[in-house]
């Protein structure tokens, strides 16, 4: 009898998103006989949410011009549309992402999220002219190069930062410890936003969005300690002007792009579990005897917050081997897998990690060949 195989992966940055990545799985597996294939592409939020969504939700993609996060040149980015429940869908990574802002233009501290503003704008304009019915906007985070909190969308409604002696600031992060005040004027939207992400941390300190992600975003030791200030100083102008809603429990997600939109636009975040579990439970999962996950870097958030976690943590007991291929995998946390968890290092199929980054279809070739032979023969 075949045996039943769900593959449902992450996105492996710098690799493929998790729908390329399901369908490589796909096609090794495909050479194998005796297997029935299941195909679930997962997604917390950041690169890969939009494929994702398609995938499941039967979305048309819609393009808008919005500005890129470094300089005054603009770019085409898609988004998804689903028409019968009026919803759009937005990946932040696509917008904002690193994957998308030149090497020698990361400098977190002169980016801005301009461009989500743009796209919010555009897509409230094509609604006050009828060309779109949209109730809610859902927006995966994660992947960011932005570190500013989220204030730059918000330039494009109106929003603006002045210095001690009335100037207008630009909306970047280098100019946040110089601000002496806000100005904001409420603005209506007429759609809901709602918020996907992995990342549980805070917006402000040890675990803060710059101590915590400013580093792979290119921060330097003195620019953390510049951002993190310039969020204090930030949140202490709100809370004493009362400015927007809420400051307390805010999010470091995205470089804290959730912030600024839950103060000034009552966005809300929801973490990615439910997101997850919503997409699994488009098949019968009962019947599985084998799945197939992964991500990137494999470590101690995967276990805690992200999709890879949440199908351990589906399958921990229903004593079906559950195989991670991942291209790094943090050794540390090995204790804490159920013991149906098994971890297949891609990078150990390769010299080198940039060999193992350059050609990761041969690497998934390899992990399908040594599935394989020690679950399938």
């Amino acid at each position: 009898m075949k045996k039943k195989i769900l593959i449902a992966p992450n996105s492996y940055k710098e690799c493929a998103d998790s729908v390329a990545a399901a369908s490589y799985f796909a096609e090794e597996f495909d050479k194998i006989k005796s297997v029935n294939k299941i195909l679930l592409p997962l997604s917390d939020g950041g690169d890969g949410f939009l494929q994702v969504c398609s995938k499941y939700y039967s979305l048309e993609i819609l393009e808008y011009n919005i500005s890129t996060s470094y300089d005054e040149s603009t770019f085409e980015c898609r988004v998804g549309y689903n028409k019968v429940n009026e919803i759009i869908y937005i990946e932040s990574a696509d917008v904002l992402g690193l994957k998308i802002i030149p090497v020698e233009k990361r400098h977190p501290l002169y980016l801005s999220s301009k461009g989500l503003g743009d796209l919010l704008y555009n897509i409230k304009e094509d609604i006050s002219h009828k060309n779109l019915k949209v109730k809610k906007i859902i927006i995966g985070i994660g992947g960011t190069g932005t570190n500013d909190m989220g204030l730059g969308a918000l330039e494009k409604f109106g929003l603006k930062l002045k210095d001690n002696m009335g100037n207008d600031l630009k909306v970047i992060p280098a100019n946040y410890n110089s601000t002496e005040q806000i100005i904001w004027n409420k603005v209506d939207l007429p759609f809901k936003i709602e918020m996907v992400s992995d990342v549980g941390n805070p917006l402000l300190g040890e675990n803060g969005a710059a101590l915590v992600f400013g580093r792979q975003k290119g921060l330097t030791e003195e620019e953390i300690t510049i951002a993190d200030n310039g969020f204090y100083k930030i949140i202490n102008i709100l809370n004493k002007s009362k400015l927007g809603g809420a400051t307390n429990d805010l999010s470091g997600a995205g470089g804290g792009l959730p912030s600024g939109l839950k103060i000034f636009f009552n966005a809300m975040l929801k973490n990615s579990k439910g997101f997850i579990l919503e997409i699994l439970s488009y098949e019968n999962l009962r019947e599985i005897d084998l799945v197939i996950t992964g991500e990137g870097t494999f470590d101690r958030q995967s276990i805690n917050q992200k999709a890879t976690g949440y199908l351990i943590d589906i399958f921990k007991d229903r004593k079906k081997p559950v195989i991670v291929c991942c291209g790094k995998f943090e050794g540390s946390i090995s204790s804490i897998l159920p013991e149906n968890v098994q971890i297949i290092e891609l990078r150990k199929y390769f010299p080198n990690e940039g060999d193992s980054i350059r050609y990761f279809r041969k690497g998934i070739n390899f992990a399908v060949k040594e599935i394989a032979q020690r679950y399938l023969n």
